[in-house]
């Protein structure tokens, strides 16, 4: 099986068909019934494959400026030219065979063995199968594997690897890492709706790419696919031997970051059959097991990859940021959409920046949105899956400090009402100074979720009013009056959805008033420049 010449990767035409196609045909019959997304069984899988079609037309088809990106998204290549393209690294995307193998440790003849449903990220660890303590992911959900599922699992794998005990190494952007890519507004370009739209937002200019992260002086095959030769094994708590050493972005190309490889592992091809796919439930053949051993890949320093957020620690080394138990939100919004702009401390995904920065006025016609998605990880546990799709709005450099400050002012306030909204729900349900345990993470999450749409709205009247020049001051009325409606709509509703002999009804109507009392307080009304009066007409 080799990856760009066989026909792999699940997808849905705009007929409806679901189809597999090889990566070349992502611009396959465009005219007619194009390609419009991936059709995988799981959402992460989903996910990763995006990332490797990024990652591989970056590799094989980065156009040199903005000028070709523009040509080439107006214009999409045909498949032949794709194909051709590729075909200079098909000897790196072999899946099986005694030689390189994809995503695979270039030689492991021992290691431990696994069987191959401990590819996917939720299944149970080594402990919790030592302690019996799989209650709700049980194990062998997936003991047997179609090799292109067994790719997927593993490309999803090396990806997002979270820690996985002593020397098994995370990802280059840490464990269950954020995801953020532009995709097509199509509500704005409905014929933009098209896999190679999508793919083709996310490639940069080569030279753009190159200025990321990582060495491009490096130029040995081994610095962009380090499969193709022995792993460059870390230092541990071991003794350290001369070729160990842990990886750095000067010491590879920055393709790497696509094809990071931090997880030893070699699947055992050599012990296939035949029979039914656990995941698919396709007949063919299948692969059961596979070899690990730690202390592969170990990637340090002020890593960027091109397709994630982060932010900097007090000295400036770039920390991913990560999927929380919270989701995602439009709370979020402003670091994920306008990060490096908004706010100092973070930076956008590069093709975020790019979008906002890159100086073609045709590029700027463009409408998309963001596609934000990863696990939120508890060390080596998968606790959710988390994705979300927002608006983004591009702004000239003239506006962005008016926009950004209204709408971090929007924010600021949400969140203050967000936690009156908590503490009068503590108050109603509870007796004072009573000690309240568990989780009332729910009532803050609840309250941004039923506000969502609206935020939504706001920003195009706030741009409009930043742009063109309107009354900024309604539209804070506006978003008051409406945190203001839902605070209180989700109070009645959470106090009023308990038995009635355990509810105190004195608790309830002070809860009330301590909400509408709280909301108006002197911290919201300033950053809201809320004249009360007006407010409440």
């Amino acid at each position: 099986m080799n990856l760009i010449n066989d026909q792999w990767l699940p997808v849905y035409r705009r007929s409806g068909t679901s189809f597999r196609i090889a990566p070349w045909q992502l611009t396959d019959d465009m005219a007619q019934d194009p390609v419009e997304k991936f059709n995988a069984l799981r959402p992460d899988f989903n996910g990763a494959l995006v990332q490797f079609c990024i990652g591989l037309v970056q590799t094989a088809f980065a156009p040199k400026n903005d000028r070709e990106w523009m040509a080439l998204y107006q214009t999409p290549p045909e498949p032949q030219v794709l194909q051709e393209a590729m075909q200079s690294y098909q000897h790196a995307f072999e899946a099986d065979g005694d030689g390189p193998c994809f995503m695979q440790d270039f030689d492991l003849p021992d290691g431990e063995a696994k069987g191959i449903g401990a590819l996917l990220l939720e299944e149970p660890g080594g402990n919790a199968l030592r302690l019996n303590t799989d209650h709700f992911i049980k194990r062998g959900n997936a003991e047997a594997m179609s090799p292109a599922m067994a790719m997927t699992a593993l490309l999803t794998l090396q990806l997002n690897a979270p820690a996985g005990g002593v020397g098994h190494r995370v990802s280059i952007r840490g464990g269950g890492p954020l995801t953020t890519l532009l995709t097509p507004d199509l509500q704005e370009n409905p014929e933009h709706n098209t896999l190679w739209h999508l793919v083709w937002l996310n490639v940069l200019p080569r030279e753009v790419f190159e200025r990321s992260s990582g060495n491009p002086a490096q130029k040995d095959k081994t610095a962009i696919f380090p499969w193709l030769g022995p792993t460059r094994k870390s230092r541990g708590d071991r003794p350290v031997a001369p070729t160990d050493r842990d990886t750095t972005p000067e010491d590879v190309h920055p393709l790497q970051m696509y094809w990071s490889m931090p997880r030893r592992i070699r699947l055992e091809w050599s012990e296939t059959e035949e029979g039914e796919c656990s995941l698919s439930g396709e007949s063919g053949l299948l692969v059961r097991r596979f070899r690990t051993k730690n202390y592969g890949i170990n990637y340090t320093g002020p890593w960027q990859h091109p397709l994630s957020p982060y932010r900097f620690d007090p000295q400036g080394m770039p920390l991913p940021l990560h999927a929380q138990p919270d989701g995602l939100s439009y709370r979020h919004w402003l670091s994920l959409a306008l990060g490096n702009i908004a706010e100092k401390d973070q930076r956008a995904a590069a093709a975020v920046v790019h979008y906002h920065t890159q100086k073609s006025g045709r590029r700027k016609k463009i409408k998309t949105k963001l596609w934000t998605f990863g696990y939120d990880m508890d060390n080596m546990k998968a606790r959710g899956w988390h994705e979300a799709h927002m608006p983004l709005v591009h702004l000239e450099p003239e506006y962005r400090e008016y926009f950004i400050d209204m709408v971090r002012d929007i924010l600021n306030a949400t969140g203050q009402v967000a936690d009156n909204l908590r503490g009068a729900l503590k108050k109603a349900w509870f007796k004072p100074k009573a000690k309240v345990g568990g989780d009332l993470s729910f009532i803050v999450n609840a309250f941004w979720q039923n506000t969502e749409a609206d935020f939504y709205a706001l920003l195009s009247d706030i741009h409009a009013a930043v742009v063109k020049g309107g009354d900024e001051i309604s539209l804070y009325h506006r978003w008051f009056q409406v945190i203001d409606a839902a605070s209180q709509q989700l109070l009645s509703t959470w106090t009023a959805s308990g038995r009635i002999e355990h509810e105190d009804p004195k608790r309830i109507a002070l809860a009330h008033l301590d909400l509408r009392k709280f909301n108006r307080k002197k911290v919201i009304q300033e950053i809201l420049r809320l004249n009360m009066e007006e407010a409440e007409a």
